[in-house]
């Protein structure tokens, strides 16, 4: 598959400060007549913001980054901002997912180490749930803004310009838990000279010979750090009556940047050192061998697909059919919170919360079992298609039907915890209380 455009460059102030298509102009406009005007909304001498890396490239002998920062495609703040506000959440999404399939790929010994749904930095689902949260913030910050939530991505697996790593599906493992270690570390972490005790010296050493030369400069905390200078460019501008409370979004933006940056990070390097609660009984899990019955997690296929014809489609007919109707309830909980973002009601996030806790869950827990996992496929038609908000509640509604036919079709090897009932509900709820789903009364809009 064809990698992204990249956009990120070791850049100069000036290309930070313009689009780099305009850097001729830039120098035209800098050998003007002095008087020359030059548009409010262009910051020629706007200072980069300072970098704050979670790791990068290594200059030998350590881990710590090399500095770039990101290539400006557009002028005006509003534009760059949803720009970036699009890649953001985009590397939400897909960490969420990554760590989804992580969690769910453990044995019934280490549900400690998955979790239960709650929202904490305790726990494998803890923390995509996490990301699912940073995920909302970004989307309700683009509805604030004027623009549509963006709910999709790339399919597994691509390399994002932001992401150290190739984003990839994969069972838990040591190498699996060095990548997220590598990613989620603040800025300083992974530099020996700040290393203070022997176990510091000692989980240096061991991330460095797992990850081997496979880093590449991470700029997640960098795009954290541009889109927080974007919001106070925009506050700045003389026609910013009609935004939102930016100086809000700026707190909500650097609270998501701290929480990846600390919590995770250590919630990261313990599960990688061995040392999480959730492994009690077994100091030094990493060593024993994947086939070992005491291994953590099953052995699963890296970025399956339940799509007939891809190439990483799932073999087995009932395994690819419980995939599928994996998928079908993944879909159904991005467009009821695709709703949720663009109207801001509870109903529909109730909903999908009910979709991710129930079918999504059981199913997810079920699969490593039968070899795979829910293969996380993106859907093409998007998750608001219709032509108005009325139809595309609609559209979701024929979505859960046919979950509920797949489902029909599958009973017999449905997991016992498959609650079948919550199609019935949720079509209930998508026909019958589209004033509760569509509060502000755009049910014909």
């Amino acid at each position: 598959m064809p990698t992204r455009r990249v956009f990120l460059r070791m850049a100069t102030a000036q290309g930070i400060a313009l689009p780099a298509a305009c850097g001729v102009l830039y120098d035209m406009a800098n050998a003007a007549p002095a008087g020359a005007a030059i548009p409010a909304h262009t910051p020629s001498n706007a200072p980069a913001h300072a970098p704050a890396h979670k790791g990068a490239l290594r200059p030998e002998p350590g881990l710590e980054p090399a500095h770039a920062q990101i290539m400006r495609d557009f002028m005006h703040p509003k534009l760059e901002l949803t720009r970036l506000l699009h890649e953001a959440a985009e590397i939400e999404h897909a960490l969420m997912a990554q760590y989804l399939y992580a969690a769910f790929s453990l044995k019934v010994e280490y549900e400690a180490v998955r979790g239960t749904g709650a929202p904490t930095a305790d726990d494998l689902v803890g923390v995509a749930v996490q990301e699912m949260q940073h995920l909302g913030a970004v989307n309700r910050l683009l509805v604030d803004l004027g623009a549509a939530p963006h709910m999709g991505r790339q399919d597994f697996p691509y390399e994002p310009d932001l992401y150290p790593f190739p984003f990839q599906l994969e069972p838990l493992s040591r190498h699996s838990l060095a990548k997220y270690v590598f990613t989620e570390a603040p800025e300083g972490a992974l530099d020996p000279k700040h290393a203070q005790t022997a176990e510091d010296r000692r989980f240096l050493a061991e991330l460095k010979t797992v990850l081997g030369r496979e880093t590449r400069p991470n700029h997640v905390g960098t795009l954290y750090g541009t889109i927080i200078d974007l919001v106070s460019e925009l506050q700045a501008m003389p026609d910013n009556n009609q935004l939102p409370d930016l100086e809000m979004w700026k707190v909500k933006l650097e609270d998501i940047k701290g929480e990846g940056e600390v919590d995770h990070y250590q919630f990261f390097r313990n599960l990688f050192m061995g040392r999480h609660a959730g492994f009690a009984g077994h100091p030094d899990i990493w060593s024993l061998s994947p086939g070992d019955a005491a291994y953590p997690s099953f052995k699963l296929p890296l970025d399956p697909s339940a799509y007939k014809g891809h190439p990483n489609e799932i073999e087995d007919p009932v395994a690819l059919g419980l995939a599928w109707l994996g998928n079908l309830e993944y879909w159904t909980a991005l467009c009821l919170l695709d709703i949720h973002y663009r109207e801001d009601g509870d109903a529909a996030l109730d909903l999908a919360r009910a979709h991710m806790l129930g079918p999504l869950w059981s199913l997810g827990t079920h699969l490593p079992k039968l070899g795979t996992g829910i293969p996380f496929d993106p859907l093409s038609l998007g998750y608001a298609p219709g032509r108005t908000p009325r139809e595309s509640v609609q559209f979701t509604a024929t979505l859960v039907r046919e979950a509920a036919q797949v489902a029909r079709v599958l009973e017999r090897h449905l997991p016992s915890d498959f609650p079948i009932d919550q199609h019935a509900d949720t079509i209930a709820a998508l026909e019958n209380d589209l004033v509760a789903l569509l509060p502000n009364g755009n049910t014909h809009r």
